[in-house]
Parts: C-alpha cells; sequence; structure tokens
C-alpha cells in the first residue's frame, strides 16, 4: 500500500515536470525544435511562412510549436477543401468565380458579421428615434392639463 502511494507520487512528480518542461522550454530546445519543424516535409506549408503571419498578428507572443503545427494543418485542410471545391467546375479552367465560390463558406461568416452591425446600427437608430418621440409626446401631454382635454369628452 505504501508503494503504490510512493509509486503514485513519483508518477505526480514526473508529469509535474514534464508540464514545467512544456511551459517553459530551454532556449536549445525551442531552436531545436523550430528547426525540426521548419523541416517537416508532412507540412502542408513552410513552418516559418506560417509562424510569421501569426507573429504579425499576435504582437509578438510566444507561440508554442503544438499551435504552429495545428495552424499549418488547418491552413492546409482549407486549401484542400476549397481546392477540392474549385474542381468542381464543369470547365477545363478554374476561373474567379470559382474561387469565390469555393471560399464562400469562409468569407460568409465575415460578411454576416458586418451585416449585423449594419443592422445593429439602424436599430439603435431607431431606439433613439423612438425615445426622443416618446419624451416629446410625454412634454406635450405633461404641458396640457386633464382639463384642457375635454372638448374630447361627449357632452350628454
Amino acid at each position: 500500500m505504501a508503494e503504490d502511494v510512493k509509486e503514485e507520487k513519483r508518477n505526480e512528480t514526473e508529469d509535474t515536470e514534464e508540464v514545467l518542461d512544456d511551459e517553459a522550454p530551454e532556449d536549445e530546445d525551442v531552436k531545436e525544435t523550430d528547426e525540426q519543424l521548419e523541416e517537416d516535409e508532412s507540412l502542408p506549408f513552410p513552418m516559418a511562412t506560417v509562424v510569421r503571419q501569426v507573429k504579425k498578428r499576435t504582437h509578438s507572443k510566444m507561440i508554442s510549436s503544438k499551435v504552429k503545427v495545428a495552424m499549418n494543418e488547418f491552413l492546409g485542410d482549407v486549401v484542400g477543401s476549397v481546392a477540392t471545391e474549385m474542381g468542381k467546375t464543369r470547365y477545363s479552367m478554374v476561373e474567379m468565380d470559382d474561387f469565390q465560390r469555393a471560399t464562400k463558406p469562409y468569407t460568409y461568416a465575415r460578411e454576416l458579421e458586418k451585416e449585423k452591425e449594419r443592422v445593429v446600427a439602424e436599430l439603435e437608430g431607431m431606439k433613439q428615434d423612438l425615445e426622443s418621440l416618446i419624451r416629446e409626446f410625454q412634454r406635450k401631454f405633461a404641458l396640457a392639463g386633464v382639463d384642457d382635454l375635454s372638448v374630447l369628452k361627449k357632452s350628454g
């Protein structure tokens, strides 16, 4: 029983060390990993190109090697999907309209976001107009006394 507890603690310590190694790798390990990734022929794109594009938009943050590989593979999947869709053209040449049709699923979300922003802005404008009309309506009836509206009552 005591041996099981010792073994379990030893395993936890090893797991913790592995996590610490993953979180804060030494400079030499990072350089070796990056060099290995750059030379990896199984990835669809040169790793340096993908990393450069990611770093442009992540404001000089460190990027784990797993993220670099996953991004590269994801981009390869996107290119494969778009190329397969473009290949469905009935013509012998792939034209720009084939490209636009194939990329529509990826650009549609951006278009929806723009449409959402436009509709929300329009609704906000309508809301402000309605609030203004309500204030004007309440102001007019606040000025008029109840007796002033007696003409509306039918004389009987």
